[in-house]
């Protein structure tokens, strides 16, 4: 029970800690936590454009993704990752000078646009009469819109992998990067964060139609139980992503652009893993 300023007295059955990677909530309950961090920075930012922005697009460059994420109408949010000595300086340029900066990154800037090559035409052939090839096989390169504008603050934060040891106490929930933090290389931490927010209101609409208090330690466990198995291996498939792209090795890189095109190419694959990304599946592979 708290006194609030107005002497009125506040109670609650449940508190829900929904207050990011710092959470203040997390720490006042002594919840543990594991983790590391990463050689990296983002920038976030958003931009806008002359024309409607409707598709998500993302870069692989050799300090890390940019990933332009639309938020509607002629607007978009920047996602990118680098150095924390090339975050530092990207954020202390000029508002022009950073929107020359990032169309270049999303356009030309580090190397010739994709194109068909031996690998595509080998797996085109392999899986051509299978009838499982994935239609998007056949789209060219398309250049993002380009960015006019910035139109918010940039800030820039360190990356780090974060996951806590227990998601629930008594009278206590973790949803979010609250309870784990991911790179953000895939964009899934908000889908990580939805998944938490739909088991957890699951679990305490269950707990309401019985009758139990909703704060109850026993019930709370089953929304942990569903979620943290599921966190955990998506935080490990980003963790493996990151340190596979942060490898510079010939042979890798071939293991690497074969397993890319595999999943381009066969079509039950690739739908199952847009399935995973997406929280309706609970394995990437056919199931």
């Amino acid at each position: 029970m708290f006194l609030l300023p107005s002497n009125a007295y506040l109670s609650w059955w449940l508190q829900v800690g929904a207050d990011g990677s710092k959470s203040n909530v997390r720490q006042v309950a002594g919840i543990k936590t594991t983790g590391w961090s990463y050689p990296q920075s983002a920038i976030i930012c958003t931009v806008e454009h002359t024309t409607a922005n409707d598709c998500a697009w993302q870069r692989f460059l050799p300090s890390g993704p940019i990933a332009l994420l639309p938020i509607g109408d002629n607007f978009s949010n920047i996602v990118w990752t680098m150095s924390p000595e090339e975050a530092s300086r990207h954020k202390s340029m000029s508002s022009e000078d950073f929107v020359m900066s990032v169309n270049r990154a999303l356009d030309f800037g580090y190397g010739p646009h994709p194109s068909s090559s031996s690998l595509d035409h080998y797996m085109e052939k392999l899986f051509s009469g299978s009838g499982h090839t994935a239609a998007s096989t056949k789209e060219c390169f398309e250049v993002p819109p380009r960015a006019i504008g910035l139109i918010s603050e940039r800030m820039a934060f360190p990356l780090s992998l974060m996951h806590s040891h227990d998601y629930v106490s008594k009278g206590l929930a973790l949803v979010g990067d609250a309870a784990h933090t991911v790179h953000p290389l895939a964009g899934q931490g908000v889908n990580l964060g939805f998944g938490d927010a739909a088991a957890l209101a699951k679990v305490i609409s269950e707990g309401v139609s019985v009758g139990a208090d909703i704060g109850d330690l026993s019930l709370l466990s089953r929304y942990e139980n569903d979620r943290k198995a599921a966190n955990v291996a998506m935080a490990a498939v980003l963790d493996g992503f990151q340190k596979m792209y942060s490898v510079d090795f010939g042979p890798l890189n071939v293991l690497r652009a074969a397993a890319f095109h595999g999943a381009q190419y066969i079509s039950p694959l690739k739908r199952n893993i847009i399935s995973y990304a997406m929280g309706d599946k609970k394995s990437p592979l056919f199931s």
